[in-house]
């Protein structure tokens, strides 16, 4: 029996073409990488009240009061601060010399928050700002932090219990002033 091996040459020729085209195919394919960005907002509400939200929650995420104006931020395992950074942001309102300072640590995920400091101010209050050497390993996506203090900000006078406690006085000084009539008569 006569076997032709030309034939056999072509189909093993053909299959290897065939799967270095395939290769070059899924090589050439276009890549897409799409940049994750994680959310940090500090928000201070008071001299004694921070609070924390990393993407959106605060899961993994724990606040050290250690003082006024003065907290110590704790975030999940994951994240990673691979340079020191230090952002302010202001001004203060009461103070246009001062300003808010959070300081990133490296290499830990723990960063300082001191409010109300002399100085001026790198960001403007509410601004995001990406932090240098700032990344998540969960998604290796990078950390953009925003502070925003509400503890400045001016309350309104509760009149409504301004007017009843001006109200009350004014009653028992009433009071008093006829109680004193009705002795001297």
């Amino acid at each position: 029996m006569k076997t032709n091996r030309s034939l056999g040459t072509v189909k093993l020729s053909t299959l290897a073409s065939l799967g270095v085209a395939i290769a070059a195919v899924l090589v050439l394919q276009p890549i897409s990488a799409v940049a994750v960005t994680n959310s940090l907002v500090i928000t201070e509400n008071s001299s004694t009240s921070l609070t924390v939200t990393y993407n959106g929650s605060t899961s993994g995420v724990t606040v050290f009061f250690d003082g006024p104006d003065l907290w110590d931020v704790i975030l999940p395992p994951t994240v990673e601060f691979v340079f020191v950074f230090v952002g302010t942001w202001g001004p203060e309102t009461e103070n246009a010399n001062n300003s808010n300072a959070v300081a990133f640590r490296s290499p830990l995920n723990v960063f300082s928050v001191f409010s109300d400091q002399p100085g001026s101010a790198d960001f403007p209050n509410g601004t995001p700002v990406n932090i240098g050497g700032a990344i998540d390993l969960s998604n290796f996506g990078g950390i953009r932090a925003t502070f925003v203090d509400n503890g400045d900000i001016a309350r309104a006078a509760d009149t409504g219990s301004t007017f009843a406690m001006l109200a009350v006085s004014l009653t028992a000084l009433f009071g008093a002033s006829r109680l004193r009539s009705l002795r001297l008569a």
